[in-house]
């Protein structure tokens, strides 16, 4: 893979966390790009159980899709093309 390539991967990856809008009144730390999909599917499953925690909540669900979307995304890239951590 060529350095414009990896650049590439890097650029299409959705970002990590979603819009926020207002102020968060507690820390949520999303895996970075380059972390393994088994720590994504852990995150969104985290932020599952936070959203049936705290249904009130506007934010969890915000990144539980965001989740959601880099998982999709991540499914439409080739093993072999892949630039984030191993599972």
């Amino acid at each position: 893979m060529t350095h414009e390539e990896y650049g590439q991967l890097l650029y299409e990856h959705p970002d990590e966390s979603p819009e926020i809008v207002g102020m968060l009144d507690y820390l949520i730390d999303p895996p970075s790009r380059l972390a393994s999909t088994a720590r994504w599917v852990r995150f969104r499953d985290n932020m599952a159980r936070a959203v049936a925690d705290r249904p009130d909540d506007a934010h969890f669900p915000l990144f539980l899709a965001q989740a959601d979307r880099i998982l999709a995304y991540r499914a439409t890239i080739a093993p072999e093309r892949r630039i984030w951590k191993a599972d």
